[in-house]
């Protein structure tokens, strides 16, 4: 009997299969994107995400939860988009020689000491970096702006770098991306980048972004290293406050 009703379902399919039409039938594809859609459009519970990427989105979530010290929330006011391009657009004219231009610098010097004739390199103003060399630069006073990262890791490198700068009355900002510092000097990452001498036609532009960072990193530092950062609570301890309170005024 099932054998009999097997064999008719297979003859049935086979007819509708067999039908010449306009319209040819097609499988319907359950998976996420293609013919029945997922009820949500946000599929990220859907995803199996890195490793990496979920370590940063859980020590993102735990620095809302936690208070952070003054010291370390000092990293958090970062400058704003439009003046980190005004400067980052001043210290790409400052830039260091990439490695093909090194070499020929060398063999042009290489082959006039060959030929007898000896010619001194004309100095030409670059981008200091490297912590020990950028804080020695600030101790003697030499560095006229220094630009810190926010996300260098572990941040204790850095973390004194801003009262280094606020004591010796040396203008910095903290501005995000190690990565963006990194291009500056072509690495892929940099702490912190500073100049000493620029051309004489960057003076005038010089002043006026050592103004600003003065103005918004280094008049604000005495308030901002005594300010906590203020946690936020998840959805579901907000809430439970609230049911708290609620319950409290009753």
């Amino acid at each position: 009997m099932v054998k009999r009703s097997k064999n008719k379902l297979i003859k049935k399919d086979t007819k509708i299969l067999n039908k010449e039409s306009l319209w040819k039938t097609t499988q319907k594809n359950y998976s996420t994107g293609n013919a029945i859609l997922p009820k949500t459009s946000k599929l990220g519970r859907m995803l199996r995400w890195p490793k990496y990427i979920c370590l940063q989105r859980q020590t993102r979530i735990l620095k809302q939860r936690l208070k952070i010290p003054p010291s370390i929330a000092i990293f958090e006011n970062t400058a704003d988009k439009i003046f980190s391009r005004e400067v980052l657009k001043l210290f790409e004219k400052y830039q260091p020689l990439t490695r093909t231009e090194k070499k020929q610098r060398l063999k042009t010097l290489a082959e006039s000491k060959s030929k007898g004739v000896e010619i001194i390199p004309e100095y030409q103003h670059q981008i200091k970096y490297g912590l020990n060399h950028v804080t020695n630069l600030i101790q003697r006073k030499k560095a006229q702006i220094v630009l810190i990262a926010h996300d260098v890791e572990p941040l204790e490198l850095v973390i004194w770098l801003p009262t280094l700068c606020y004591k010796m009355g040396i203008p910095f900002a903290i501005i995000k991306g190690k990565a963006l510092l990194g291009k500056l000097v072509r690495m892929k990452t940099a702490t912190c980048v500073s100049l000493t001498k620029v051309r004489e036609s960057d003076n005038h532009n010089l002043e006026t972004l050592k103004g600003r960072c003065k103005s918004q990193f280094n008049d604000r530092f005495p308030k901002l290293r005594k300010q906590w950062s203020k946690n936020v609570f998840g959805i579901k301890t907000e809430h439970r406050r609230t049911k708290e309170k609620l319950a409290k005024e009753s």
